[in-house]
C-alpha cells in the first residue's frame, strides 16, 4: 500500500523551530483567470494560468525555539513596525528559508526533506498568543514567495 506517515523536524532560517502540535501542512492553490462568453454565459470555457500560492501552515508549542521569536515578528522586536513601512519584503531580505527534515529514515516519510526557499508571516496573519497558565501554542501561517527561476520549493 502507498500509505506514508512520520514526524519532521524545522528550521527557519537555520534556527530550530521546535516541536509542533500536529506536524506542517504545506498548501498551494493556482490562480487562473477563467474564459467565459455569452454562447454559454458564466460557464468556463477555458483558463489562464495567472501564478500560484504557497503556504505553510503549523501550530508551535516551544515558545522559546531558536526562530520562534524572529518569525513572529519578523521587523523587529515587540510591537512596533520600526521603520519597515513602505519597505519590500524579499528584496529587504525579511523572507527566510523553511526546511522540512524527516525525522525517521529507511522507511520514513517522503519527501525526505523539503526547503520553501522564501518565507515570511503571511499578510494579515493575526499571530495569537495566549497569556495564561497553560501550554504556550503558537498557530503559524508562512507565506512563500518563489525563487528567481519560479520554483517555491525544493525536495530531496
Amino acid at each position: 500500500m502507498p500509505f506514508t506517515s512520520g514526524r519532521y523536524t524545522a528550521t527557519w532560517n537555520a534556527l530550530p523551530l521546535g516541536q509542533t502540535v500536529d506536524g506542517f501542512r504545506i498548501s498551494h492553490s493556482f490562480m487562473k483567470r477563467l474564459i467565459t462568453g455569452d454562447k454559454w454565459g458564466d460557464t468556463a470555457q477555458d483558463a489562464i494560468i495567472r501564478g500560484m500560492e504557497v503556504f505553510a501552515e503549523f501550530r508551535l508549542i516551544e515558545f522559546d525555539a531558536g526562530a520562534v521569536q524572529a518569525m513572529i515578528n519578523p521587523y523587529g522586536t515587540g510591537y512596533a513596525i520600526g521603520d519597515h513601512v513602505g519597505k519590500l519584503v524579499v528584496q529587504n531580505t525579511f523572507v527566510k528559508s523553511l526546511v522540512l527534515t524527516a525525522a525517521q529514515t529507511n522507511p520514513g516519510p517522503l519527501p525526505l526533506s523539503s526547503t520553501l526557499f522564501s518565507t515570511i508571516i503571511a499578510e494579515n496573519y493575526p499571530v495569537s498568543l495566549l497569556m495564561a497558565p497553560d501550554l504556550r501554542e503558537v498557530p503559524m501561517r508562512l507565506r512563500a514567495f518563489p525563487s528567481p527561476t519560479g520554483s517555491f520549493v525544493a525536495a530531496a
